[in-house]
């Protein structure tokens, strides 16, 4: 028998795991991260270290009595020395070739979004991966589709999503409190392109659920009880299912529309998973769609989005065989928000024309300029257009900006941990402690604007948040959020070796995916039982992060002159010359930009530095030049060669020395379906008179503030070297591009 070290004892015992909840104690974001320098390398190389010695601890505990595969003097044979040696060989090749990789934690790295991760997030994947654990289904994963499950709620809680109130003494009260109950739901995907895709896979099915039933009704014996069953139209106004026109149909609330298998259900004595697949086989996802809209005498339906959003939404209307061209973009404001006049007369063009809508969706951070879509005024033409007979449903995409939720989410504590990830209730706010930056809730660093975008998230039916990204979380982490979790019954499409809905933990079973990781659950629990998502936790890095690119926003526009060679125009509108000014005073002393702790010593600067620059942490930024008279460039191919030779100067090429690489940038260009307006007013703020009228392509540089401490550095602001090398580069270029246009 193998020997086992006498001080190793068993220590598992069945999901004895911490409940996410917030804590009310000193929180150090400085020891979250390894940071740019690899300042806490020896705490993360303790962590790491441990986990992999609890995995190989566990190998030697399962069934010590079983006998090894080799012994110890085979490690002496010529056999195994080549094959390590070639694998340390090899490895090294890999770790050195790793070494090429973007360094996005260099504060030097402003580019796309993308930055160091959690210690807590590494060491929970690092720590999961040699278990391998796959959360398609909970027989291969018990531990981490339990871990998910409580990563799921916690997502829930930040974004507002509540747990109900279930519990009562009177047992008829408690079963009409689970009846008429609302359960939230989340679950990890790779990321925010799988996770928009099932959004709007699931709008797409829950909208045609109530055109099924009423057919189903009709042939379908097992259903007879619910023959007179009532639906509550959009406008409030009952009516019996059976009486519905097509167009009632398809205009139901979506509460009612994935309610109906389960009041059905229990109407005629039935499991709800039967009601649900007895509706499959009269719904567009069995029938097909052209048949199921030809039976109903229904126009081809629509989805509406921003025209800032991400390229998987028209994805998804082709996978869905809508085809892209069915996902109508709205144009954007000046602010490069969704243009919700021009999304209003569509709406009202689609009663007009009695087309369905899908959904509509909105950006809450777009991954472009991360703007963020007025949803508030969304919530209010979905009121105003049902009273009209209209209904659609929404999606917020919050893949990019999700976790500044945290921003306004109070700590809150579990009414009982122990049960809370099967069982999950309504949970209890405790006060929150600011310990940092003097202090202040994270919310004031967010703009009155970007917070009543916030607060108006939880009435949306389904939300993207990638973890991987504003998170902090190792790729791949993604996740899909439903406001009510019977969205997604109708996706299920499951084996018997994988379990159905009953199966608790059952979370593989729904959505796009089957095989996924559970060390990306491992990743996300960890990172956020150590940084909370709210105030206490998340809220402390990313309130830095807004502040920071408020102040690399004012950087860029306080870089040039009168008498410099070149101009930068901010794609946010600027504040007035005196507002700058004015900032610039009392944010900048003897040349140097005040410390963070600083500027918020002043409530009401930081309040007022809220309001300017972009929605969230991304800034794109467009330079031209000046003739030698200082006259500013007007040739719109001029300027395209320009911004080109600039993100040239600023891109990355890994086979270029890494000490070359002094300040790394993203680029993007805005094209014709941001709209006239938008087009016409950049290119005038720009200088640019001769742009094209179609098939415009304004250049834009693009950076991430991803970094909390950029101007918290031991030396003062990372943006003074920053700023100074794009002044003295871009000067260059602006030369070079004088001397070729004499």
């Amino acid at each position: 028998m193998y020997n086992i070290p006498a001080n190793l004892k068993p220590t598992i015992k069945s999901f004895d795991l911490p409940p996410l909840q917030g804590e009310t104690k000193e929180f150090a974001p400085q020891a979250w991260f390894l940071g740019p320098k690899s300042e806490n390398r020896d705490l993360l190389a303790e962590l790491v270290t441990s986990g992999l010695k609890r995995h190989v601890d566990g190998r030697l505990l399962f069934h010590p009595e079983d006998a090894p595969v080799f012994d110890e003097d085979f490690k002496k044979t010529p056999a195994y020395l080549n094959a390590t040696d070639d694998m340390k060989k090899k490895t090294d090749q890999l770790l050195t070739f790793l070494q090429k990789s973007l360094p996005f934690s260099s504060l030097r790295y402003v580019g796309h979004m993308c930055s160091d991760v959690t210690i807590a997030a590494a060491v929970g994947y690092i720590s999961t991966i040699l278990y391998n654990p796959n959360n398609v289904t909970i027989q291969a994963s018990p531990v981490t589709s339990y871990i998910e499950m409580a990563v799921g709620n916690d997502l829930c809680r930040m974004v507002g999503f509540e747990f109900p109130v279930t519990k009562s003494t009177d047992k008829k009260k408690k079963k009409q409190l689970k009846d008429d109950a609302i359960y939230p739901s989340c679950h990890l995907t790779s990321g925010g392109t799988v996770a928009n895709c099932e959004a709007v896979w699931a709008s797409y099915w829950a909208k045609f659920v109530p055109l099924a039933l009423q057919e189903a009704l009709i042939h379908e014996s097992d259903l007879a009880a619910a023959k007179d069953i009532t639906v509550k139209l959009c406008n409030g106004i009952p009516k019996k299912l059976s009486l519905l026109t097509s167009w009632e149909g398809v205009n139901i609330p979506a509460d009612e529309c994935v309610a109906l298998p389960y009041r059905i259900a229990d109407l005629c004595k039935l499991d709800p998973s039967k009601v649900t697949f007895i509706c499959k086989q009269y719904h567009p996802s069995n029938v097909g769609l052209r048949k199921f809209l030809n039976k109903h005498e229904l126009n081809d339906p629509v989805l509406f989005a921003s025209a800032s959003g991400h390229y998987s939404l028209p994805k998804a209307a082709a996978l869905l065989g809508l085809g892209s061209d069915s996902l109508k973009l709205i144009p954007v404001d000046l602010h490069t928000r969704m243009d919700t006049t021009n999304l209003r007369a569509q709406l009202q063009a689609c009663i007009s024309h009695h087309i369905p809508i899908i959904n509509v969706t909105c950006v809450q951070g777009s991954t472009e300029e991360s703007s963020v879509d007025d949803f508030a005024t969304v919530v209010k033409f979905r009121k105003e257009f049902n009273l009209k007979g209209l209904e659609f449903f929404t999606h917020l995409d919050y893949a990019w900006g999700g976790y500044y939720l945290s921003c306004i989410r109070d700590d809150y504590e579990l009414e009982n941990p122990e049960t809370d990830v099967y069982k999950p209730q309504p949970a209890k706010k405790v006060a929150t402690p600011f310990n940092s930056t003097n202090n202040l809730d994270p919310k004031y660093f967010c703009s009155n604007y970007f917070e009543a975008q916030m607060e108006a998230a939880k009435h949306c039916d389904t939300m993207t948040i990638d973890p991987h990204k504003a998170g902090y979380i190792p790729y791949p982490a993604g996740s899909v959020l439903y406001r009510n979790k019977r969205f997604r019954d109708i996706l299920v499409f499951t084996a018997t070796y994988i379990g159905g809905t009953n199966s608790p933990g059952a979370v593989g079973i729904y959505g796009i995916e089957g095989s996924k990781p559970g060390a990306a659950a491992a990743a996300v629990y960890l990172s956020h039982a150590i940084v909370r998502t709210s105030k206490s936790g998340y809220g402390q890095i990313l309130k830095r992060t807004l502040l920071n690119t408020k102040l690399f926003y004012l950087r860029l526009l306080w870089l040039v002159g009168a008498t410099d060679n070149f101009t930068v125009t901010g794609i946010p509108i600027p504040p007035p010359q005196a507002q700058l000014d004015s900032l610039k005073a009392r944010l900048i002393v003897n040349g140097v930009m005040i410390s963070s702790e600083e500027i918020c010593k002043d409530l009401a600067l930081v309040q007022e530095l809220a309001e300017i620059g972009p929605d969230q942490n991304i800034i794109c930024y467009t330079f031209n030049f000046k003739t030698p008279a200082g006259v500013i460039n007007t040739d719109y191919q001029k300027l395209l060669t320009f911004n080109q030779k600039v993100y040239e100067r600023f891109d990355y090429v890994p086979e270029t020395g890494m000490k070359e690489f002094d300040v790394i940038v993203s680029n993007t260009d805005f094209l014709d379906h941001y709209g006239t307006p938008f087009l016409t007013n950049l290119a005038s703020r720009i200088g640019v008179t001769n742009a094209p009228a179609v098939g415009v392509a304004i250049p834009a540089i693009r950076s991430t503030i991803m970094d909390p401490f950029a101007n918290e550095t031991t030396q003062g602001s990372a943006f003074d070297k920053v700023m100074s090398i794009f002044k003295t580069e871009i000067t260059k270029i602006a030369a070079s591009m004088v001397q070729e246009s004499a």
